[in-house]
């Protein structure tokens, strides 16, 4: 969801330049063609120049996280988990390890974690979707997230990719996302309840992205 300012947050002066961000800044210069536009990966940008431990749960109130959406071989299914601290259903992702430089790294190793899914293709040039969201007392510190999410492609059908449960996620299942008529639209209708206002928009968006990388 939108927030109230688009000014990075200052940093705590420790933690500026503490961390190679290299990395992660040339993945979201490749943000610029996520369903979102270039300005808010520009914003994105900011923050993580001004405050390179954003990359990092205590890099302050606002930070960076990695999530993926996933869908299976023939993209007819989304893979969603229930997250049992936010109590919502949502895609696979979290925070960046200590260890962790590359945010395209996070959400594969989240993928992996969370519902057990590995050798994914990555649509698009890099990052598909940026979407900043604040967060309620249950998350701790942590005031707002901004999450850089990719476009995973499995290698086959959902049929074939029984999910895992994490003790994170305290369920998981593959959702229908066929195609309206002969496309590209989608229908996402099938997303259960509870699951994050933002996603159905998210993925509205996301279809005819879908289709021109895809072609």
């Amino acid at each position: 969801m939108p927030m109230g300012a688009d000014l990075p947050e200052a940093a705590p002066p420790s933690a500026v330049g503490s961390v190679d961000s290299s990395r992660a800044l040339a993945e979201l210069e490749r943000a610029r063609s996520a369903i979102h536009g270039p300005a808010l990966a520009d914003h994105y940008l900011a923050l993580l120049r001004d405050n390179p431990r954003a990359l990092y749960r205590d890099g302050g109130p606002r930070h960076l996280t990695a999530s993926a959406i996933v869908i299976d071989g023939p993209a007819e299914q989304v893979a969603l988990v229930w997250h049992l601290k936010g109590r919502f259903w949502v895609q696979p992702g979290g925070h960046l390890e200590d260890d962790e430089t590359s945010l395209e790294t996070a959400a594969r190793r989240e993928v992996s974690e969370e519902i057990g899914i590995d050798d994914l293709e990555t649509v698009g040039q890099g990052p598909a979707v940026l979407n900043r969201h604040g967060l309620d007392a249950a998350f701790g510190a942590c005031r707002e997230h901004w999450d850089v999410q990719y476009l995973f492609r499995a290698p086959a059908p959902a049929s074939e990719l029984p999910l895992t449960v994490s003790e994170e996620s305290g369920d998981v299942r593959w959702v229908p996302w066929p195609l309206l008529g002969a496309g590209p639209a989608r229908d996402s209708s099938a997303l259960p309840e509870g699951t994050v206002p933002d996603l159905a928009e998210n993925l509205a968006r996301l279809a005819p992205y879908l289709a021109r990388w895809s072609d």
